[in-house]
Formats: structure tokens, C-alpha cells, sequence
């Protein structure tokens, strides 16, 4: 539709920058005609009162103007609707300043938005002839860095805002003189006020004062979309967002900041204009209760609080910026009740990441240990937690109960703290960065080996040392690593894992015959058995199941030390196997016995503890083969600690030592009888013709494997690949091993030399077919074989829990523990350790296929499900009124 107004005779082009109204009353200027005449050419409505208010009217046509008026004032002045539109407030919508719904108003609790009303620089409107800036009219101009001066706010006659009521249209404008109506009653009101403001005095700032400096970077913020500098540098911020960062910043210095301070940080010319009583101000007695919640009335105000803010802001990066915070919060501190990290919260609508941030950073000093772990103060960008619980407990599956070996060694003091007992509470501080997971909950979720008072005890001496902060640093980034990239063990199955079948008595004796390793006595096979036990779960080695033999005494650990420095490469590689056939032997084949975080995660840091793979290995294997404690004579000789080397060892075990000229005579005797008793027609006929394997074979002629080796080598006979024949890959019947093994009652390891395998791999195909193991003795036996027929006479609702004759225990134990508030004092009071009953309440649980007790938690006892509830009641009336725990 064609606009109604004619296209004007005289056009004059807005200057950049201008007001519409300013441009308005400049054009009836030009045509020496009433703005009244202008604005009807154009179209505007006529103000007519109805109950002393404007029907529809907008009460600045400056702040918006419709659609059909921008096209009209368009097409009339020869313009385009787009610069129509550059003139009016909505120019700064959404960027400067936000607009009411409806489109008509400036909300002024949004970015220091003023409702009516503009300042004014005198020496532009004199230069100008009386044009007005738009962004004069905004709550963050304050200074006219063209003529370096303050922005003047009110009539120097009059003392009240210019233009905050549209001029009258009865006069030709004379824009420069002020419009307000006459301070006199009965005045004309055409004439206004008539004041001269381009007289107007402000103050006069020198070239290159902070204030200009303030002025121009807030005006490139409100031109620019988004805004890189500073803080903000490595997380870009859109414009409105830095803006609400420098009004809360502002209300600070506005509200709480002390004359004395504020004298000390800003120009003291500025300080002193800002801290002056307004003579000019028709009520100089009155302060606003909220200082900077609305625009601040003066531009010195303005100046001060922009100028302050910004000299937080302009600091090259986050943490610089929060040192610059710190100040002004200390000197604030006073004033505020209390000043947390959530006080920010009330600082306005709007703010940025960036600031939230440095204000995280601000706070670092006064935060307890804990904290600086949640809100990872150390990073380049501090935050408040983002983390969901699914989040946390998804981490927590990554994480072992007893932290990763190559990193406790790295984290732990030299003295102080005992990595057995900093290792549980690493573990638990991985869930604690970006997280809102209480020390307790996070013990929880990663084993419960220690409590929340435990942890903030070990963090209390953490923080006393000067490495606190790289500490921290090597927790968030692995944390990151954790969040962002898979993890090949999945640490919460193998904490609920049943270990009671790890490494049985004469796999142990095979490993060490294969091996050529002593024996020993019955403490030996445990300490290697717990080892295992501890690499696989992650868990304590003192956790282990009964029959385990894990020792939690000083002794044992002793031993345990002994055991790791003596442990050969051949070892080592037959007891990984072992947790592999283990491991399969729960379904489960792709994961590895052990994994660690990478290494280069700590690069750069300065930790308690030296780097473990700075030792220099070969002279390590040297030194514990001479002494009789060789991890700590090798631990000072080689300037490391105690559990550097116990890792180091356990990942690069020491070969044997070279034979002495005895042990070689030896060696070649037990050649010689071998041969005597082995001749190579014999070996031939029972390796290759017979297909023995070597196991088989030393079985039968009592000389070990390598012997045997050596002499199949001496001999020219090819070996099969692998230690074991090929027997061992073949397929074990269901039916023979329900003959053999149910039937006719033999054990696993007879089997298992028949047929050419490992136990544990004869064990998995008795899981593959569904055949109950027997335990250990010949007690248990009757009980292995009737477990099927006592699952199938259970309730319904046992019956998948009834899977081994352990099954009934762990019902006994979980319906016991019921009545106590946390599994902790049930296990105290069954007399067992609580991992012990954790793991049991697990397996019933994985076994069920559903939850059988909600966790206690701060104020809230452990209590049952609903379905843990009957589970409960069936297993008492399974268990009948003689069983026991």
C-alpha cells in the first residue's frame, strides 16, 4: 500500500547517530515550519485528552515507531524505512537495552534501560545546531570522547532531564534550547524553558582518561555482536550478556563500596563528581534505595560504576580478573551480609558464564579444599556444577575404589599419608569436580571404603602442601579425560564380581611348577592370590572374601613387599593369564586385567612425588636381587619412595639373576637325567604321537616345562603355539562333564589334566553347560548338587537368586541387615565387613534383576524396596527360624 504523505519539498538527511526526534524537529527547522505541521504532513496521530492521558499514542515516538508511520516518514523525506528505524530505540533492542512486549516502552530493570529522557554533550549540540545523539538516551553513556567531557543530565535552568516529554508542535523547534515546560505557572507553554543548553558545564576530562577509555570500549560492546576481549577472550560473550556483567559489577560500587576505596581505585576528579551532592537535582536529599538497580540518574555515576567495572573486565583472563574482583569484594565485604559462592545470584539478571566464573576465582582463596575440586577453581574457566546424578554415576563406573597405582604414587607425599590410604579418597574426589556429590556420596559410589570425615580429614593435609593446586589441576583433567573417553574396565561390575573362586589352591601349585617358582608356604599363595584379587576389583586387598586370605596387618604387608620384589616376568605373565581365564570365566572378554590414565595428563605439574618412569630400571632389577628388603633399600638408594618401586616392580617385574657357576652345574645335571630318562624317540612319541603337552609331560616324568623345552629344543621338535595342545581348545561335552564331574564325583583339576587345560577353563565350561561348581572340600558337595533342586522347591521369587549354595547366605545376610540404618552397621553387627555384605546385596540384586534397598543418605536410614521387602519375607521363610547369618 502507497504511503499518503507527499514527499516533502525540502529534505534534510539525518546526521550519523541522530534521534528521530531530534531529526523531526531539525527538518520543521529547515522549512521554518511548526513541528505540529510536520508531524500531520507525515501522519502521526493528534494527542487529544481523554481523562488527562494520550489515547494509543506512544509516549516517545523516538523509542518506536510503527510500521506504517516508518514507511510514511520514509517515503516523505526520501529515506529508507531501515534509517527510520536506525533512529529509534528499537535500533538497541536486544543488544543495549530491552523493549517492553508490546514494543512501546524501555524496560528499565534490564540493562540500566532509561524509560525517558537524554543527556546531552553541549559542545555537540553547538556544533550541530542542535542535533541529538540516540545513544545519548541509554543507560551506559556517560562521556562525549569527541570533546572529552561528561555528558551533561539535566538543564542547568530548569534542573530536570530534557526531553522527557515530546517538544511542543505549536513553535518552530529550537532544539538546542531546552523544551521543557516553564518552570512559572501560566508561562507559554510553546516557548518551554528556553534554556541555552549548549551552555551547559561539565566536567572536562584530559585526553586519555579512564573514563573516555570506559565510554568507547562499552559503545564497541553495544556495536559488536559478540565481545572477545579480556575474560572473555576464550569464551566469546554476546553484547547483552557483558553488559548485564558490568551493570552487577556497577550496582557493586554504586550500592556497597566505601568513598574511601572508591577514591583509590578511579581518577579522583570522576571520584569526586560521582560522591557530590547534584546541586542542580530538585531533590538533592533524596538517594535511591537501590543504588544501580535503575540506570544511575547521573552520568558520574555512570562513569564511575562503567569505569570501575571495566577495569575488572579489561584483566587479560579469568583468574587476573578475579584477583581484581577480590579486591572489590574484600573492600565491599563490610557492607554485605555475607558474600558465598552463591551470593552472585543477586546480582542481577543476565550475567555471563564468564563472570560467574571470575567470580569463582575471586572466591579461590577463601574456599575449603573440596570446593576448589567442585568448582575446579584451578581451570582456566572456574564454574559452578553442571554435572546431573546419572552424570556422577556414570563416572563412577570408571573409576577403581582403590585409585590408579601410577597416579596415587604421583599424588602422595612423601611422608604424611600413606598411599593405601589416599588411594580410596582419589577416588572419591574424581566425583567431585562439577558435581554436587557430597564427600559421603561420593565414597558411596566408589566402594565405601571410607566416609566423608575421612576424605575432608586427607584433603585438610592435601591442601597444606605447596603442591595443592597441581593436585587439583591432575583431578580435573583426569576427570575430563573420564567424561569425554570410554574406559576399558567397567569398575563397578568388577567391584560386585564373586572372587571366592579366584585362583584355587592347585591352579597356584601349576603356575608355580610351570613357572619354576617356590611355592612356599600357605602365606605366599595368599599374598599372591589377594594381589590378584585387588588388580581385578580394584578394591582393597583387606576387601577380599574370606577364603581369599587378605590381611590387612603390617606383617602381611611386609611379606606382601617381599613378594612383589622377588616376582619374575614369568610370573607376572601366568598370573595375568590367570585373571584373564578369571575374567572369562564371568563372561566377561573384552577388557584388560588392568588399565591406567594416561601419563601426559600430569605433564607440567609439580607433584609430591617423583615420576616412577624417571627409575632407572635396570639398576632397580639389580638392587632387589642383592638385599634382603630390596624394595626399600632400592627406594633410598635410587632417591624414590617405597610405592614408586612396589609399581614400577609390579609393571617391570626383575628377571631371575644369572646362574651362578653351582646352579648351572646343577641345571646341566637335571639336562642330563632328563635326556637319560627322555630320549628323543620317547619325547617324539609322546609329543607328536601321542600329542601330550608339555604339562602333560612333566606330569608324567616329574621334570618341569622349561626343562622339557630345552630338551624338545636340543632335540629339533617343533612346539605347538601356546603352552597348552590343542586339547585344550577343543569342545568339552555337557554330557561327559555331567558323567565325569556330577556323576562319578571328580574334581575339576583331574579333569583338567585329562583333557589338557587349565582348571579355570575346564570351571568355564561347567558355567557354559549350566553344572553347579562344587566349593573347595568334600563337605559342600552334596550341597553344590542339590543347589538346582532347592531353587527349583523355592519361592518364585528366590529362584534366580539361587544360583550357588553361597545363595542362601547372602539371603540370610541381606533379610539380618534390614533392621539396621546404614549396611555399614549391619555389617558390624553380623561380624563381617561391610564390602563383604555390599557385594553380597549386589550380586542378589544383579541376580534379581531389580533394587532391593535404598541407600542411606544424610538423615535418611537405609530401608528396603518394595520388592527388597519380599524378598526379605520369602527368604525368612526359606531360611526357616535356625538360620543364621
Amino acid at each position: 500500500m502507497r504511503p499518503s504523505a507527499r514527499t516533502l519539498p525540502i529534505r534534510l538527511p539525518p546526521l550519523p547517530g541522530e534521534a528521530l526526534d531530534s531529526w523531526l524537529e531539525a527538518t520543521a527547522r529547515r522549512m521554518d515550519t511548526t513541528l505540529g505541521d510536520v508531524l500531520l504532513h507525515f501522519g502521526f496521530p493528534v494527542r487529544q485528552r481523554a481523562g488527562n492521558q494520550f489515547r494509543d499514542i506512544p509516549a516517545d515516538w523516538t523509542i518506536f515507531l510503527d510500521e506504517r508511520l516508518t514507511a510514511a516518514v520514509a517515503h516523505a523525506t526520501g529515506t529508507v524505512p531501515e534509517v527510520v528505524t536506525a533512529m529509534t530505540l528499537a535500533h538497541y533492542d536486544g543488544r543495549a537495552l530491552q523493549m517492553s512486549p508490546e514494543g512501546r516502552a524501555v524496560t528499565r530493570h534490564v540493562l540500566w534501560g532509561r524509560g525517558r529522557g537524554s543527556r546531552f554533550c553541549p559542545d555537540c549540540l553547538h556544533s550541530s545546531g542542535g542535533r541529538w545523539q540516540l545513544s545519548w538516551r541509554l543507560g551506559f553513556s556517560f562521556a562525549c570522547t569527541q570533546h572529552r567531557r561528561l555528558l551533561a543530565d539535566r538543564c542547568p535552568h530548569c534542573g530536570r532531564v530534557p526531553r522527557q516529554r515530546p517538544r511542543s508542535g505549536r513553535s518552530v523547534p529550537q532544539p538546542e534550547l531546552c523544551g521543557n515546560p516553564p518552570i512559572r505557572p501560566g508561562g507559554p507553554v510553546t516557548a518551554g524553558c528556553g534554556a541555552d543548553l549548549t551552555c551547559a558545564s561539565t566536567l572536562r576530562l584530559p585526553p586519555g582518561h579512564p573514563v573516555l577509555t570506559a565510554q568507547d570500549r562499552t559503545m564497541e560492546i553495544i556495536d559488536g555482536a559478540t565481545v572477545a576481549f579480556g575474560p572473555y577472550r576464550d569464551v566469546p560473550q554476546p553484547a547483552p550478556a557483558v553488559l548485564a556483567d558490568i551493570r552487577a559489577l556497577g550496582i557493586r560500587v554504586l550500592s556497597s563500596l566505601p568513598a574511601a576505596v572508591l577514591r583509590e581505585q578511579i581518577p579522583a576528579d570522576i571520584a569526586e563528581a560521582h560522591l557530590a551532592t547534584d546541586p542542580v537535582s530538585p531533590h538533592p536529599e533524596q538517594a535511591a534505595d537501590r543504588p544501580g538497580f535503575m540506570a544511575p540518574p547521573r552520568a558520574a555515576d555512570a562513569a564511575a560504576a562503567v569505569t570501575m567495572a571495566l577495569g575488572i573486565l579489561e584483566q587479560p583472563g579469568i583468574h587476573s580478573a578475579g584477583e581484581a574482583l577480590r579486591g572489590l569484594l574484600e573492600a565491599v565485604r563490610e557492607e554485605l551480609t555475607q558474600i558465598s559462592v552463591t551470593s552472585i545470584d543477586d546480582w542481577g539478571r543476565g550475567i555471563s558464564p564468564v563472570l560467574q566464573s571470575v567470580h569463582l576465582a575471586a572466591l579461590a582463596p577463601t574456599l575449603r579444599p573440596s570446593e576448589h575440586l567442585r568448582y575446579r577453581t584451578t581451570t582456566e574457566t572456574p564454574r559452578r556444577p553442571t554435572k546431573a546424578t546419572r552424570d556422577i554415576e556414570q563416572r563412577a563406573r570408571k573409576i577403581p575404589t582403590m585409585f590408579w597405582p601410577s597416579w596415587t604414587v604421583r599424588l602422595t607425599p612423601p611422608e604424611g599419608i600413606h598411599a593405601r590410604a589416599l588411594a580410596p579418597v582419589l577416588a572419591a574426589l574424581l566425583l567431585i569436580p562439577d558435581s554436587r556429590t557430597s564427600l559421603d556420596q561420593a565414597a558411596g559410589l566408589v566402594g565405601d571404603v571410607v566416609d566423608g570425615i575421612e576424605i575432608s580429614r586427607l584433603l585438610q593435609e592435601l591442601d597444606d602442601l605447596p603442591q595443592w593446586p597441581d593436585i587439583v589441576t591432575a583431578l580435573d583433567r583426569l576427570t575430563d579425560h573420564l567424561d569425554a573417553d570410554d574406559v576399558p574396565i567397567d569398575y563397578g561390575r568388577r567391584r560386585i564380581l564373586d572372587y571366592t573362586g579366584l585362583l584355587p589352591r592347585d591352579r597356584w601349585l601349576e603356575i608355580c611348577r610351570r613357572t619354576e617358582t617356590p611355592p612356599g608356604t600357605g602365606r605366599r599363595e595368599r599374598i599372591a592370590r589377594s594381589q590378584l584379587f585387588r588388580r581385578l576389583s580394584g578394591l582393597p586387598a583387606e576387601s577380599a572374601p574370606d577364603d581369599l586370605g587378605g590381611l590387612d596387618s603390617a606383617e602381611f604387608r611386609a611379606t606382601a613387599l617381599h613378594f612383589t620384589a622377588l616376582q619374575t616376568p614369568e610370573l607376572a605373565h601366568a598370573l595375568r593369564q590367570e585373571a584373564l581365564e578369571f575374567l572369562a570365566s564371568h563372561h566377561i572378554h573384552d577388557e584388560p586385567v588392568t588399565w591406567q590414565p594416561p601419563a601426559t595428563l600430569l605433564a607440567g605439574l609439580s607433584l609430591p612425588a617423583p615420576d616412577p618412569m624417571h627409575v632407572d630400571l635396570p639398576r632397580l632389577h639389580q638392587l632387589v636381587r642383592e638385599r634382603q628388603h630390596p624394595v626399600q633399600h632400592a627406594a633410598q638408594v635410587l632417591g624414590t619412595t617405597v610405592e614408586a618401586i612396589r609399581h614400577v616392580l609390579d609393571e617391570h617385574p626383575a628377571p631371575e639373576p644369572p646362574l651362578t657357576k653351582n646352579a648351572a652345574r646343577a641345571t646341566g645335571r637335571i639336562r642330563q637325567q632328563a635326556r637319560q630318562a627322555i630320549p628323543e624317540e620317547h619325547f617324539t612319541q609322546l609329543y607328536l604321537g601321542e600329542h601330550r603337552s608339555l604339562q602333560q609331560i612333566a606330569t608324567l616324568t616329574g621334570f618341569s616345562r622349561r626343562v622339557l623345552t630345552d630338551l624338545a629344543k636340543e632335540y629339533g621338535i617343533p612346539l605347538r603355539e601356546g603352552p597348552q595342545d590343542y586339547k585344550r581348545r577343543s569342545t568339552i561335552e555337557r554330557d561327559w562333564l555331567i558323567e565325569q564331574y556330577v556323576h562319578r564325583r571328580r574334581t575339576l583339576p583331574d579333569l583338567a589334566r585329562e583333557t589338557g587345560m587349565s582348571t579355570a577353563n575346564m570351571a568355564r565350561w561347567a558355567h557354559i553347560h549350566n553344572i553347579p561348581l562344587r566349593p573347595r572340600g568334600g563337605a559342600s558337595h552334596h550341597t553344590a548338587l542339590r543347589t538346582p533342586e532347592q531353587a527349583a522347591d523355592a519361592p518364585a521369587i528366590l529362584r534366580d537368586a539361587l544360583t550357588s549354595p553361597n545363595a542362601r547366605q547372602r539371603l540370610e545376610r541381606f533379610a539380618a541387615a534390614l533392621p539396621y540404618p546404614t549396611v555399614t552397621e549391619a555389617a558390624r553387627a553380623l561380624g563381617i565387613h561391610q564390602s563383604t555384605l555390599t557385594t553380597q546385596i549386589n550380586r542378589l540384586e544383579r541376580d534379581l534383576g531389580r533394587p532391593l534397598i535404598e541407600r542411606a543418605e544424610r538423615g535418611r536410614r537405609m530401608r528396603p524396596t518394595p520388592f527388597g521387602r519380599k524378598v526379605a519375607v520369602a527368604a525368612k521363610r526359606l531360611i526357616g527360624p535356625g538360620g543364621r547369618p
